[in-house]
């Protein structure tokens, strides 16, 4: 069985996939976003990290290098897990407003930064949870805003892949919370349609995080996705 590695989004520490590796069977491991302000370069070292063939599970930030590693290294990524994810790049408004919000959490703080966070990425129902609202300030605090800077940059350059999912050959899960406010559902959509083998999952009651509004839920899809691909390899 392939490792199952877990790439983490924006302002999030390994700890974002504990629930969820905690019920996934098998190896794994989180790969450490390193802090610097180049997506391609951040790309080429999750793909240079894979010594063999894994199933790479991305959330937001995660989802697009996990796909951008694909294309690099497509002999060493034998499935996808895209969370929150999308294809397309930053439009220029989006690119600035990044830039906008790291000036504004360099003046208001990590503090409020999660506080932030917490109202755009969860669903509505849960923005209001105290252990989700603890959890991202605990990872804001631990993560920093120098490295909030970093990949706020990284992010506002990274390159539109919608060309080269067509190319993908390994099977993809793509997952989105019904809720998701900063990647809407319709764009997970569109990039699994584009994707030659993929399959679509919603999850209801979530917003841009469900690995943390809804872990047992994501659990069992990534699950049902490994031992699916388990099961073709062994008829192959």
């Amino acid at each position: 069985m392939e490792t199952l590695v877990c790439v983490p989004g924006l302002m999030c520490t390994a700890g974002v996939f504990d629930a969820l590796r905690a019920e996934v069977p098998g190896r794994s491991r989180v790969f450490d976003l390193p802090p610097i302000d180049d997506f391609r370069a951040i790309a080429a070292r999750l793909a240079d990290s894979l010594a063999e063939p894994s199933i790479l599970c991305g959330m937001s930030m995660g989802a697009y290098l996990a796909l951008a590693a694909a294309s690099l290294a497509p002999e060493r990524v034998a499935g996808l897990i895209l969370i929150g994810g999308a294809a397309g790049a930053d439009t220029p408004q989006a690119a600035q407003n990044r830039q906008k919000a790291v000036e504004w959490a360099r003046r208001k703080g990590a503090d409020a930064l999660a506080a932030v966070q917490a109202q755009s990425m969860l669903a509505e129902a849960n923005r209001g949870r105290e252990d989700l609202r603890a959890k991202l300030l605990e990872m804001t605090r631990v993560t920093g805003l120098d490295v909030f800077a970093e990949h706020q940059t990284a992010l506002a350059a990274r390159p539109d892949q919608t060309a080269a999912l067509s190319a993908i050959s390994c099977p993809v899960l793509v997952m989105t919370g019904a809720e998701d406010a900063v990647n809407p559902p319709e764009a997970a959509r569109a990039m699994a349609a584009a994707l030659p083998h993929a399959d679509f999952v919603d999850i209801q009651g979530c917003g841009h995080l469900p690995v943390l509004e809804a872990p047992a839920i994501v659990a069992a899809h990534v699950r049902q996705f490994i031992e699916s691909k388990s099961r073709e390899a062994n008829y192959a």
